[in-house]
């Protein structure tokens, strides 16, 4: 995706700051739905719905005044862009939520579910007819061996549910390369404000379907679980998800999407530390290529900014 002339273009290295920043609030909502009892459609559809209730008062105007000027197939594929975020977030819940009967690992789901920029990476040249450098490439590949490590070596340990689940990660990661291409294709014409809005209401209302028709509770009385809920929304999802979004508009698709491969080292890590569940040696033994290729993909990506 090229970027768009703007007279607010981010200085250097802002929207690197912007991508970290993104990484390290998505890596907490691995603890926190780790934390709670409810079931994974649940939570997903109440941090889908605070998310829209937190946006309305920022969004509301923007939406009203840019998607009404759409042509008629972009305001279909926001749609889409909704309901496959809503997907994307059901089955990566499912694979690890702690009332999921086939939980992984939060290592083993983290990991598998940020597969999602090697389908990305792939899908982007012949969408968007751009190239994906060849460092980018190697880089990704070197990440992708190491989430391999990490996914493997969990599975094996915790017998066949957690293969389920690791199924369910990798729907998770489908469902979140199709949300990172079309938001890749529609922030170049709407702004992060009429974007994100009628998306995440979209996610929220298929969520709810989803809960009807999987017998999952459309309401939680607990002021526990809805503060978890609201955290979900604020942080990981308002300032982690917005800001990737808003990413979108400067940086490729495969740049921004590969960036979340850090997820599954930082996110292993916070729930170690504040709940003690410790990672197998695959994890640790599978962090150094993922942060090896990391790096590739950061120098790939900083050799095409312009100067």
């Amino acid at each position: 995706m090229s970027s768009v002339p703007s007279a607010h273009t981010p200085r250097p290295g802002s929207v690197a700051l912007a991508l970290g920043v993104a990484v390290a609030t998505i890596s907490s909502a691995a603890l926190l739905i780790r934390s709670s009892a409810a079931d994974a459609v649940t939570i997903a559809l109440w941090r889908l719905t605070w998310a829209t209730v937190i946006l309305a008062p920022w969004s509301l105007r923007a939406a009203r005044r840019e998607l009404p000027a759409l042509p008629r197939r972009e305001q279909r594929l926001v749609l889409l862009a909704g309901v496959v975020l809503a997907l994307h977030f059901a089955a990566w819940f499912a694979s690890f939520a702690r009332s999921s009967p086939w939980a992984t690992s939060v290592a083993a789901s983290s990991t598998l579910v940020v597969l999602h920029p090697a389908l990305v990476a792939l899908a982007t040249p012949w969408l968007f007819g751009q190239a994906v450098p060849r460092r980018a490439r190697w880089g990704i590949g070197l990440s992708l061996l190491g989430a391999a490590l990490i996914a493997l070596g969990d599975a094996s340990s915790q017998g066949r549910n957690a293969l389920i689940g690791d199924l369910l990660a990798l729907l998770g990661a489908a469902g979140g390369a199709a949300y990172f291409l079309l938001g890749a294709r529609l922030r170049a014409t709407l702004s992060l404000r009429a974007y994100l809005l009628p998306v995440y209401a979209t996610a929220a209302l298929t969520l709810g379907l989803l809960a009807v028709l999987s017998g999952s509770a459309l309401w939680v009385s607990s002021t526990r679980e809805h503060a978890i809920f609201l955290a979900l929304a604020a942080g990981p999802m308002v300032l982690g998800h917005g800001l990737l979004n808003w990413s979108l508009r400067w940086v490729p698709a495969w740049a921004v999407s590969a960036s979340i491969l850090a997820e599954p080292v930082s996110a292993s890590a916070l729930v170690l530390a504040v709940r003690g569940e410790r990672p197998p040696w695959s994890a640790v033994a599978g962090a150094l290529p993922v942060l090896a290729g990391l790096f590739l993909i950061a120098t790939a990506a900083r050799q095409k900014e312009p100067a």
